[in-house]
């Protein structure tokens, strides 16, 4: 078993049992500080790639945006991005190399509160806003979905990769690999929805499924072209096998929000 199946084969069966048998709660804490992590990963780069940004206060405005919108909800959100959009930029201005820099770090610290946090709450709110039990399914959904969908993309592209999808973004991601992402997340989505029970007609599942084939591997690409920019292969080396959280969690974050947007659109939560 390599690195990558050994980490996986402890850690879901950990965080599967917490989402089924633990409070909200719990599941919320342990996503926020997922989240926090991952953001020092992101800020982590953009430091190492020359940009002035600083560490603290974009981890504390990350915070301030998830307690805000899990504990006050809409109201709670916009309130926490307005507060981030104003405090981020003026607190540029006692950066110790201001001026110099000072556009491309106030660009950084609100795109890694906002993204992170933002699409971080998104999904706290997949366990949270629905009634009963169907969070607890609904997020086992999502995250198995994605996981194993992802699993698709890997082990094909591994054995039958020949067709590079973006050579300079990713050169490891080939169509093959593509091709074996959709199957396996269409595949996973309706054994999924038998298996829990989901009360969605299938057809929503299907489009469900269909969000997550494109989501999901566009917000692998999004994070690997600010790995390329910033000239490093993994987010982190905190997870053997794997890199860092971002690197783990890029899917995740990227496909919350169009998930949690349909499921709203349509009355389905």
């Amino acid at each position: 078993m390599g690195k990558r199946e050994a980490f996986a084969f402890v850690a879901i069966p950990l965080l599967v049992a917490a989402i089924i048998w633990l409070p909200p709660v719990v599941f919320l804490a342990i996503l926020g500080a997922v989240v926090l992590i991952a953001t020092d990963e992101l800020l982590t780069m953009a430091r190492g790639a020359g940009h002035a940004v600083g560490r603290w206060l974009p981890l504390a405005v990350t915070t301030a945006v998830l307690v805000s919108s899990w504990r006050f909800g809409l109201t709670g959100a916009a309130v926490a991005t307005i507060a981030a959009v104003i405090v981020l930029p003026s607190a540029q201005l006692l950066h110790t190399t201001s001026p110099e820099g000072s556009l491309s770090g106030v660009a950084v610290a609100t795109f890694a509160a906002l993204y992170m946090g933002l699409a971080g709450v998104c999904l706290g709110w997949l366990r949270t806003l629905p009634d009963g039990n169907l969070g607890i399914w609904l997020v086992l959904f999502f995250l198995a979905t994605i996981w194993i969908g992802d699993s698709g993309a890997y082990y094909v592209g591994s054995h039958l990769g020949r067709h590079r999808m973006s050579p300079r973004i990713s050169p490891n991601k080939t169509w093959e690999g593509l091709a074996g992402s959709v199957v396996t997340t269409f595949a996973a989505a309706a054994a999924l929805k038998q298996l829990f029970g989901l009360p969605f007609p299938w057809v929503h599942t299907m489009v469900l499924a269909a969000i997550l084939t494109i989501a999901a591997p566009l917000g692998d690409l999004v994070e690997s072209q600010l790995k390329r920019d910033a000239g490093v292969k993994d987010s982190s080396s905190l997870i053997p096998g794997h890199g860092g959280l971002f690197d783990r969690t890029d899917s995740l974050i990227y496909a919350a929000p169009p998930v949690l947007g349909y499921l709203l659109a349509f009355g389905l939560i």
